[in-house]
């Protein structure tokens, strides 16, 4: 017999949110794909909740650095604003 065992289905959720949010930081590639790993990780959470995966904390993992990129990209942008409109004084 082949196939996957109950409960373990959907673990590429949270795989796939960890991926995605390490690839935003390793790869710089921000809200790119820090937005992606935060919805994904949230599904792979959700799946975990309802008993159909058992990685939450991979795809919560996933989550954080999706938020993490995310925010350092805000910041980045923001702080690259204010040296523009800051320089041409």
């Amino acid at each position: 017999m082949s196939g996957t065992a109950p409960g373990r289905a959907r673990n590429s959720l949270g795989v796939w949110s960890l991926v995605l949010g390490g690839a935003s930081f390793l790869l710089f590639l921000g809200v790119l794909t820090g937005v992606p790993a935060i919805l994904v990780g949230n599904d792979g959470r959700r799946a975990v909740r309802a008993g159909e995966a058992d990685n939450e904390n991979v795809a919560m993992a996933g989550v954080l650095l999706g938020w993490a990129s995310v925010a350092v990209t805000l910041v980045g942008a923001g702080v690259i604003a204010y040296l523009m409109v800051a320089d041409g004084r």
